[in-house]
């Protein structure tokens, strides 16, 4: 299970850098490095049979790539960033669903919206920003729109865009919730959970078996209501 998640969080970085013509994959690694030092701005899918560390440390310090290291918890890995002195910033929680054992959400969504052009775009750029408190450009949002197998959405509150979130079905079949927010002001409405179950919905449509995100600790407490289960780390690493 461990696998499925990580793969849908690749594959979601690998798609978001691809659509803007941001991605690069060599020398062991992936990274993804948009404009104006905005979202996203990551280096995964780190291979350690390939890998020069240090050569990856300086290309970092000296701003050549993407600023943050990004990987499933793995011993061996951490181990060699440590080792080139990379410092351990942050951490989520990575959950799955099997959707065969809940029931599907009922189809109660008036509020919110696909993602369906330029003008939509922007407002889910601008709502993702402030959720998450890094910059988000409409040029990254944009291209998205097209990507058959990603969803967006945006979520009103008194006729008033305010949340958002993605869904992601990767080449497995399985549906990744991403970038799921609110504005500051509108947190303890219940419209992250809101949005969350209009993802399930959608998963469901796309047939998929399983679901599963990247959660941080006060996140995995809502997910696990909803019957996610914990299913290891994933660590950020900087110079």
């Amino acid at each position: 299970m461990e696998n499925l998640i990580t793969n849908n969080l690749f594959e979601f970085y690998k798609l978001i850098g691809s659509s803007s013509e941001f991605l690069h994959c060599k020398d062991g690694y992936c990274y993804v490095k948009a404009g104006n030092l905005s979202w996203p701005n990551i280096v995964f899918d780190l291979d350690n049979e390939q890998i020069n560390y240090q050569n990856l440390y300086n290309r970092i310090k000296t701003n050549e790539i993407a600023n943050k290291v990004f990987l499933h918890q793995n011993e061996t890995i951490e181990t060699q960033l440590l080792k080139c002195n990379f410092k351990l910033i942050s951490s989520i929680i990575g959950m799955y669903l099997d959707l065969d054992k809940v029931t599907k959400p009922v189809n109660d969504f008036s509020t919110i919206h696909q993602v369906n052009n330029g003008a939509s775009a922007a407002e889910f750029a601008r709502i993702a920003s402030q959720a998450f408190g890094y910059n988000i450009l409409p040029t990254t949002i944009k291209p998205l729109v097209d990507c058959p197998e990603l969803k967006l959405f945006i979520g009103q509150y008194h006729n008033k865009y305010v949340s958002c979130g993605m869904l992601l079905l990767d080449k497995q079949r399985v549906s990744g919730l991403h970038m799921i927010g609110s504005l500051p002001e509108y947190r303890g409405l219940g419209l992250g959970k809101k949005m969350t179950n209009k993802l399930l919905f959608e998963a469901f449509e796309n047939l998929s078996t399983q679901a599963v995100l990247g959660a941080s600790i006060a996140g995995e407490k809502v997910y696990s209501k909803l019957g996610f289960i914990k299913q290891g780390d994933f660590k950020s690493y900087i110079v």
